[in-house]
């Protein structure tokens, strides 16, 4: 018996500090701030038709998706070359999306962000584009980085 007593108090505080490596506090100001770069690449990947940035901040995951008015776009690629190179870098020659009243949550390893924006834009033709909307992202972490899994964005009525 008395060996049993200093065993099931290595075994307790074996246990205790399991638990505690695993529940580490989430520093939320933190997340909030890595998230908001992102959007903030996000914006620059559709003002500056850079599709090289938008490898670094999409997930290449086979469930990553884009809902907007141009349609669905169900994969990396998809949302690469058909959104953000084929909507907006091939049809407007000046492009300036402005994000406004971000919020962002953070719940684990999951995220999202709702926003309004504003878009001025010159088409190829040299007439002007302006339209207003409101968009959602969807963030989870992978190997410990913030990615985008999804956008849903719509005009906002006028």
């Amino acid at each position: 018996m008395k060996r049993a007593i200093p065993m099931i108090a290595v075994l307790m505080v074996m246990v205790l500090t399991m638990t505690r490596c695993t529940t580490q506090p989430i520093d939320v100001d933190k997340e909030k701030a890595e998230i908001s770069k992102i959007i903030d690449a996000y914006v620059k990947t559709i003002n500056d038709d850079d599709t090289l940035l938008v490898n670094q901040i999409w997930s290449h995951d086979a469930e990553v998706s884009f809902i907007g008015p141009s349609g669905r776009y169900s994969t990396y690629n998809e949302i690469r070359d058909n959104f953000v190179h084929g909507v907006f870098g091939k049809n407007f020659t000046k492009r300036n999306l402005q994000k406004e009243e971000l919020t962002i949550t953070v719940y684990g390893d999951a995220a999202w962000a709702e926003f309004n924006w504003v878009f001025d834009a010159t088409r190829n033709d040299g007439s002007p584009h302006n339209t207003k909307g409101r968009e959602s992202q969807f963030f989870h972490k992978e190997n410990g980085e913030w990615k985008l899994v999804h956008i849903h964005y719509s005009g906002r009525n006028r």
